[in-house]
């Protein structure tokens, strides 16, 4: 059963009853959407919502994003609650027992708060770019590990990428794994689903997407020519990372303007695809700085 707190506690966490819902267990109804909106890209993409899991992104999102909140009554009396505490003042939710809490979670060890949220408008290429006079994109095609996409949404935001644009194969970017790994940089780096990653290559060489600018294609490749360290990136550049297994398909490889490769040592014959793209996003930041001295 949930349980109700005092008047006491309510005005210590600033929030009215009128914000929690606490007389009854949770819906079984509830249960088993969460649990289907945890597993299935479709149900995600045709319903446009996702779990948000744990309190640091849950108190970054716009709280009109909340469909609807759950919380246990161990997390509204913890330090932890400060970080959503605009939320669960301008939305309802349900406080429910920790035990509803874990059979909902799709974490070992939930953290007392879990959030149905909207996701946001996708953007399209154009409007990703436009504020970027030299752009850095990353283009990602048919990446497959959750961790791997989350720690290049991480990783480019550090890098101060631009955007990022992915073909329809790759990971679904709101799958839990992917959202809890992007540490909330999921909310503050763009992003794209292209349906046809290149035909999206090719316009943003044409420039299409650029007003008329080219932007340059560098292909993450096992047989790359050029050592990445010696590529130019402080232009309107986008670099292209494949699968884990497979790297680039040959149609894609094909519309670069060059082939990359990061130098190795010993007997490794291939980096991570995230630890690839962040060894040449960083790098891309590193000139881009000097640039700007």
């Amino acid at each position: 059963m949930r349980t109700k707190q005092s008047c006491s506690e309510e005005k210590e966490n600033g929030r009215t009853k009128q914000n929690s819902s606490e007389d009854k267990e949770m819906d079984g109804r509830n249960k088993k959407f969460i649990a289907e909106l945890q597993k299935k890209p479709r149900l995600r993409r045709e319903s446009g919502l996702y779990i948000i899991d744990g309190p640091k992104m849950a108190g970054e999102i716009e709280p009109q994003e909340a469909e609807e909140i759950f919380v246990t009554k161990a997390f509204l009396a913890s330090e932890a609650s400060s970080a959503c505490s605009a939320l669960l003042k301008e939305r309802p939710y349900s406080v429910i027992q920790d035990s509803e809490m874990k059979q909902i979670s799709d974490t070992v060890s939930p953290q007392g708060i879990l959030v149905i949220a909207r996701q946001r408008r996708q953007y399209g290429i154009c409007e990703m770019l436009a504020g970027a006079s030299e752009p850095l994109i990353l283009m990602l095609e048919t990446m497959q590990d959750p961790g791997n996409l989350g720690t290049v949404l991480r990783t480019a935001e550090a890098a101060g990428v631009s955007g990022i644009i992915m073909n329809r194969e790759t990971v679904d970017i709101y799958s839990p794994k992917v959202v809890r790994s992007t540490m909330g940089a999921l909310l503050r780096v763009p992003f794209t689903v292209a349906e046809d990653l290149t035909s999206a290559a090719e316009r943003l060489s044409s420039g299409e997407f650029t007003s008329g600018r080219p932007v340059r294609l560098l292909a993450a490749h096992l047989e790359g020519a050029v050592d990445y360290a010696s590529e130019d990136y402080t232009g309107s550049t986008c670099i292209m990372i494949g699968n884990e297994s497979r790297g680039l398909s040959r149609e894609l490889t094909a519309r670069a303007d060059e082939r990359i490769l990061i130098p190795m040592c010993g007997g490794t014959e291939s980096l991570n695809a995230a630890v690839a793209a962040a060894v040449i996003s960083f790098e891309a930041a590193r000139q881009r700085r000097l640039v700007k001295k």
